[in-house]
This record gives structure tokens, C-alpha cells and sequence, in this order.
């Protein structure tokens, strides 16, 4: 039974299409997935493909022609099937084409086409390829002088290339497994193989669907490698849980301010000079655990906790500074940290902090915090959103410090800059003083003198 080639609809606003080119002529054998003609859209410019092998009992439309969608393009019956030949509008191709009842049937032959010798002085300027064709010699090193063409006007087509390695039979530059199922071709295309890589399991060596499957899967397999897992336990598994639960139950809000830290860094270095002999050395997150200490006695609504019976203002100040660490974050505290002098608080930070790298921290270390300060202007931060760590009321995040042009005394001159940014529960305390109580850090980050008062 002859088979019918008809317009494809590409998209669902195509009403018909404009026959490009003719790859095929009819006589022609030809492979099923075989391109047979160009069709021309207002968006694209498509191959349509034979449905089935067999030969072309008779082409349908013209070249140039519009064809609607649906619309018979071409026959294609097995050899020796005898075919009635279609009426064909030579401009535009009916749905429906009228069978001429006065044609006589006609019987479609396989018949050996001969070989006609090409003149070496022939150049492939000199003739039509088509794209596949093109790839395929370039790919083989076929000189295209020596194929003989099929398609319209003399257009050397793909299948051109196969029969014209067939008859020449292998060779050290052309390998056997060309030889490929439809099927195979398709996926091969798909996947973005080369056929002539492909170890064909068919007969004859003939390449077959499962054979490109399986050399994909081999590709995929040697390819792809799969994303490490860290797994969610130990201390990963409680930051998760707990910063999880901070967000979801904390009216969490935060501001920023920029503040002039020009006299905590002198500060900082009047103290280390005096202390030069000595073990210690005070660092800018000493100061900055001191005045956030100091501004929690003025500012005690930020030192408090939500419990079932209401707001409950903590009077031990227990600021904790969080450590990063490899796998995680440990907030070691410093206990009473309004009570004790820098030395003390520089000591036990220090102290804190290589516990918590050793792994050697008790509970008793981090447990009972009441604020937390968290510092990442070592890592070139300028600022950021941290986290409240529950059941706290707030946290205090530090940026670096860096020198720029600001206004000071009003005059511009280069000042160290520091940004902070406080994050607290709307629930326990509101904006204003939350802000109030950020202003007062700024006031002894700026002059830090007023600790000694």
C-alpha cells in the first residue's frame, strides 16, 4: 500500500507552507527519517523527512508552490506496487487532491541506476549539496566529484554519499559502521554522536538504536559525576534546626548604620602599646563586647527573652560572640561582660574561641547567652543580616572597617568607617528603641573614651 507524505503543521498558527526545495526525485529509493524536501514558514526552514522506506512514486508540488497544512506532498510505495497518479495544482496543493481516473496506473520499479563517471575538474562550487551531504563527505573526506547526484537540478543528497559507499566499497577513510538504522541515525543526531565511533551490533556491522543508546549511556556515565553530600547532622543538623526556627517564629527586622570608628581603632592601638610586654593584645571585637555590654545596661528591653507569661528583661548580661568554624557555628558567652574590664573579656575570647576550634567547649561555655555579637569584618563584609539566635531578643552583626572620605568636624577627610547592623524581635521590643539602642553603640564605637567615664 502507497504511503502519503503530507504537510506537517509546525506550530499552531501555520496554515500552510512553501516547498522550498526537492531533495529527492521521483524513481528515487529512499530511507525511512530520509530529508525529502525543504518547506519554507514564515518562522523557520524544515526538513520534512520520509515516513518509510520505498521509492518515490510521485511528487505532489512544486517547487515554490504554498501547500496547506495536510495537504498531500508525495507517494512513496514499495517497488513494483503500481500507484495511480494524483491530479496536482501546480500553485496551490488541496487537501483533498482528485484521483485522475483517466491515469493509467503506474508501476514504480527499482531499477539500478548507472553510474555516470564525474570529470575530476568538477568543484563542488560547481554543483548542489545538501547540508547533511556536505557534513557527511566533509566528515569522510569523500571527494564530492566522484558522487553522482539524485536530487533535483543535480543535488548531491546524503543518500548519494551512502550509495556511492556502497559501491566503493570499505576503505581505510571510510569505515562500515555507516551503515545505521533510521532509528539510529535519529538518536545519534539527538544525542550529538558521531556514527562512524559507534561499534554496530546489526548485521553487517549495521549500527542499530540499541547501540547508540548504549554508547550514550557510556558517555552520560563518564561524564557525569555526582554532587558531593554533606550530611545533616551534629552541630550542621542543630544550626539548621535553630536558625530554621528563628526565622520562623522571630518578627525579625534589622537596621544599619555606618559609624566613624577612626578613635576605637586609636584607642585600640594606645591599649596594645601599653600592653606590649604583656600576653595581651585587644582586638576590635574586645571594644565592641564591651560597648555592646555597656549599651545592654542603658538599653535592658534589648536584653530580653519571650516566654509564655510576656516579656521577660534578663539583668545578667551574657553577650556570646559566635566562632566560625569548619563544619559549622558555636556562640561561646562571656559571661557578666558589663562587669568585667577588656583584659578579662580579651582573655576569655581568645580563650573561647581556640576551645571552640579544638572542640573542647563544655555546654556550661554555651549556654546562657543573653545577646549576640557576630563579626565577619575579617572576611571583607561590609554588612549583612544576621540571625537572632533564640531565645535572645536581638543580635548585633559588625562589618570591616574602611577608610573613606567622610564628614568630620565639618570637613571632609579620610576616616576608618564601620558598619553595623542590629537585627531584633518587633514581638519584644520596636523600632524606635531598637534604634535608640544602635545609636548608643554607634555613640562609644565613635568615642570610646566615654567607657572610662
Amino acid at each position: 500500500m502507497p504511503i502519503e507524505l503530507r504537510m506537517l503543521q509546525m506550530d499552531q498558527t501555520m496554515t500552510k507552507g512553501k516547498i522550498g526545495k526537492w531533495l529527492v526525485s521521483e524513481g528515487d529509493t529512499v530511507t525511512e527519517g530520509q530529508p525529502l524536501l525543504e518547506i519554507e514558514t514564515d518562522k523557520v526552514v524544515h526538513e520534512q523527512e520520509s515516513p518509510a522506506d520505498g521509492i518515490v512514486a510521485q511528487l505532489c508540488a512544486e517547487e515554490g508552490s504554498n501547500v496547506p497544512v495536510n495537504a498531500l506532498l508525495a507517494v512513496i510505495a514499495e517497488p513494483g506496487e503500481k500507484v495511480e497518479r494524483v491530479e496536482v495544482n501546480t500553485d496551490t496543493v488541496s487537501e483533498q487532491p482528485k484521483t485522475d481516473k483517466s491515469a493509467k496506473p503506474t508501476t514504480v520499479q527499482q531499477t539500478p541506476k548507472k553510474t555516470v563517471p564525474q570529470t575530476p575538474s568538477q568543484t563542488t562550487d560547481r554543483f548542489k549539496v545538501s547540508p547533511a551531504a556536505q557534513q557527511l563527505a566533509d566528515k569522510l573526506n569523500i571527494d564530492l566529484t566522484h558522487v553522482k547526484p539524485s536530487g533535483p537540478g543535480g543535488r548531491i543528497l546524503e543518500s548519494d554519499i551512502h550509495r556511492y559507499i556502497e559501491t566503493r566499497g570499505p576503505s581505510p577513510s571510510i569505515s562500515t559502521r555507516l551503515k545505521a538504522s533510521p532509528l539510529a541515525r535519529r538518536l545519534a543526531k539527538e544525542f550529538g554522536l558521531d556514527l562512524t565511533t559507534i561499534d554496530g551490533s546489526g548485521p553487517e556491522g549495521r549500527v542499530v538504536r540499541d547501540d547508540v543508546l548504549q554508547a550514550n549511556k557510556e558517555i552520560t556515565t563518564s561524564v557525569y559525576q555526582p554532587e558531593p553530600i554533606i550530611e545533616l547532622t551534629g552541630i550542621r543538623k542543630i544550626i539548621a534546626d535553630r536558625m530554621t526556627m528563628s526565622l520562623q517564629t522571630n518578627a525579625s527586622v534589622t537596621l544599619h548604620t555606618e559609624v566613624d570608628a577612626t578613635r576605637l581603632g586609636e584607642l585600640r592601638t594606645l591599649f596594645n602599646d601599653e600592653l606590649q610586654k604583656s600576653d595581651i593584645s585587644i582586638t576590635y571585637t574586645d571594644l565592641i563586647v564591651k560597648i555592646t555590654a555597656k549599651a545592654l545596661q542603658e538599653h535592658p528591653r534589648l536584653n530580653a527573652t519571650l516566654i509564655d507569661e510576656g516579656i521577660q528583661i534578663i539583668t545578667d548580661i551574657n553577650v556570646g560572640v559566635a566562632v566560625a568554624l569548619e563544619d559549622g557555628l558555636v556562640v561561646p558567652v562571656i559571661r557578666n561582660a558589663n562587669q568585667i574590664g577588656l583584659a578579662n573579656i580579651s582573655e576569655q575570647v581568645k580563650t573561647l574561641a581556640e576551645k571552640a576550634r579544638n572542640n573542647q567547649l563544655t555546654p556550661g561555655e554555651l549556654q546562657g547567652g543573653t545577646f549576640t555579637l557576630t563579626n565577619l569584618g575579617n572576611f571583607g563584609v561590609d554588612t549583612f543580616t544576621p540571625i537572632i539566635n533564640p531565645p535572645e531578643c536581638a543580635i548585633l552583626g559588625v562589618g570591616r572597617i574602611v577608610k573613606k572620605p567622610a564628614v568630620h568636624n565639618d570637613e571632609i577627610t579620610i576616616r576608618s568607617m564601620m558598619t553595623l547592623s542590629l537585627t531584633f524581635d518587633h514581638r519584644i521590643v520596636d523600632g524606635a528603641p531598637a534604634a535608640h539602642f544602635l545609636q548608643t553603640v554607634s555613640q562609644y564605637i565613635n568615642n570610646p573614651y566615654l567607657l572610662l567615664v
